[in-house]
Order: C-alpha cells, then sequence, then structure tokens
C-alpha cells in the first residue's frame, strides 16, 4: 500500500509540476499528505490528500486530470482527480480527492511485488488535465513516458 501512496504523491507533484507552463512556471506544491485511502472492491480506491500550494501566479482550475501509470509499458494504475481551483497570489492549504483503479489486464498481484521492490525503473507515468484560468482562457496540457523514478528523484 506504501508504493500506492507514493503513486498518488507522485500524481501530484506530476499534475502540478505540469502546471507550471507560461506565467505559471512558479506555482509549487510546498507540502504534501496522504490523509486517507479507502478500498472500493478489489481493484479500486478513493484517497483523500491535503496539498500546500504556494501560487505567485493567477488563479487557475485543474480539471480533467488523468494519470495513467504503467508497468514495462503496459498500463497498469488509472488516476483522476476532482477539480481543483487554486487561489491567486497566496500560499494555501487544499484538499484533493483521487480515484484510481487497476488496469482491467493488470495483474493485482504484481502490484504487490511493486509494493517490495525499490527499483522502479520500469514505472512511467502519462498525464492530462485541462488547465483554466478565471477569466475563462484555458489550455489542455498532456505529458506521456514521465519515468518515476525521475520524479521520486530515485534511482
Amino acid at each position: 500500500m506504501k508504493r500506492v501512496v507514493e503513486l498518488l504523491i507522485i500524481t501530484v507533484a506530476a499534475l502540478s509540476a505540469a502546471s507550471c507552463s507560461g506565467s505559471f512556471k512558479d506555482i509549487k506544491v510546498t507540502s504534501c499528505q496522504l490523509v486517507e485511502i479507502i478500498p472500493q472492491g478489489l481493484s479500486a480506491f478513493d484517497a483523500t490528500m491535503n496539498l500546500t500550494v504556494d501560487n505567485p501566479a493567477p488563479q487557475v482550475t485543474l480539471s480533467e486530470m488523468y494519470a495513467l501509470i504503467r508497468m514495462s509499458q503496459a498500463p497498469c494504475l488509472h488516476l483522476t482527480a476532482d477539480n481543483v481551483t487554486i487561489e491567486p497570489r497566496s500560499e494555501k492549504a487544499y484538499t484533493v480527492y483521487f480515484h484510481g483503479h487497476l488496469d482491467e489486464s493488470f495483474n493485482p498481484f504484481t502490484l504487490l511485488l511493486l509494493m517490495k521492490q525499490e527499483n522502479m525503473d520500469s514505472l512511467t507515468m502519462d498525464i492530462s488535465f485541462r488547465g483554466t484560468m478565471k477569466s475563462g482562457l484555458g489550455k489542455h496540457f498532456e505529458y506521456t513516458d514521465i519515468p518515476i523514478k525521475d520524479i521520486l528523484g530515485k534511482k
């Protein structure tokens, strides 16, 4: 379960880092804490996280957030998050709600092995979301094949 928590944290960090485009490049996640994981059957879960975000930029709303975590290029975990509006020019705590489920073709017992291993070379992530400013202008962002070990800083 620890690896699933790490993957959630990675997803939040990656979504936040990915939103740092153009005038939003200075937005930073300053703290991240997993509050709760609620299993939803054998292959799904809901999770709640508290994030503190330092936003020197204008207000932005992140929506349509989706992440796909792959192991050796095979899909294993799908994550979505509820919309989050980041207040302008502030450092504020936000509660983010995640929903995740294992890919239908993924063997859940492989996830148990993943939780025990330290080497994360085989894990990559695809991320997509929409960033919308208060004025209504927005853009869809998509990033593919991000190595998880690079996000975690592990070798």
